[in-house]
């Protein structure tokens, strides 16, 4: 409803069944909506693949990764977005989305990236 990635919970009572597919929602709310007219929410929607998922990088493998890809400038895209304004981000705050590496300032901003990535993405 909201085009945007949630973690939703893996909770019974926020789950349906439908069409051999577990669909999961962050809220009751969701769920009933969903429930009133489920057709409108998978056909002719495109889910995202693994590649088109925002992941971050853990901790302990971030350092790793900065020092493999030197192609990573290491600024913010959400600053840059969001601010107009070039900032460099934390080696630790690191996002894998579509083939490329995102670095962010805050643990905020990298939040914000994950709710909308495509928004971003080309910042």
């Amino acid at each position: 409803m909201h085009k945007k990635f949630i973690s939703c919970v893996h909770r019974p009572e926020y789950c349906v069944l439908y069409r051999h597919q577990f669909y999961y929602f962050n809220s009751p709310i969701e769920r009933a909506v969903f429930i009133k007219n489920p057709r409108a929410f998978i056909e002719k929607v495109l889910f995202s693949t693994e590649r088109n998922t925002p992941m971050r990088i853990r901790t302990y493998k971030a350092a790793e990764v900065v020092n493999q890809e030197k192609a990573i400038l290491g600024h913010c895209p959400v600053t840059l977005k969001d601010d107009g304004k070039v900032e460099k981000g934390l080696g630790l705050l690191i996002v894998k989305f579509k083939d490329n590496t995102f670095i962010f300032t805050s643990e905020e901003k990298m939040d914000r990236f994950f709710a909308c990535p495509g928004a971003y993405a080309d910042a």
